[in-house]
């Protein structure tokens, strides 16, 4: 971990931050803290987030996984990740854009989109104006 944040469940009172971030990435309101681990600094005060979605057969979706912006390069979202990992076993998700390099760093490897469920992963990439600009690109983590 790190000696500057550790990581807990949410609850309900971190979920205002959350939903603050969640908007900040131009995503949506995360519907409350259920299986939502936070990062949080030494005031507890959140500093990054990770929800996990299940699909029928029990594979973790990452959706989504945010840093505040001045948190970011302290290693938040590579915790946040081995935490889900710790927790998950395998993980999946939708990586989008300039975040691809991230998510190989940490082992991610691609995998084709056939084997997404596009429910858990909560995507409608195939209808999004912005997918040509987003580059969704399907990922797996093995445990």
């Amino acid at each position: 971990m790190s000696d500057l944040f550790t990581i807990r469940d949410a609850n309900d009172a971190d979920m205002a931050l959350v939903d603050a971030y969640a908007a900040e990435a131009g995503m949506d309101r995360i519907p409350g803290p259920a299986r939502v681990r936070v990062a949080v600094n030494a005031d507890d005060q959140v500093v990054g987030f990770c929800r996990l979605q299940d699909d029928v057969n029990g594979i973790a979706y990452v959706n989504p996984i945010v840093t505040y912006s001045a948190w970011r390069g302290y290693g938040v979202g590579r915790a946040l990740i081995e935490d889900a990992r710790a927790l998950a076993g395998e993980l999946r998700l939708i990586a989008r854009g300039t975040s691809v390099g991230f998510y190989r760093k940490l082992g991610f490897v691609d995998m084709p989109w056939a084997d997404v469920d596009l429910e858990a992963a909560e995507e409608d990439c195939d209808n999004c104006p912005y997918r040509a600009e987003c580059g969704p690109a399907p990922m797996r983590l093995q445990p």
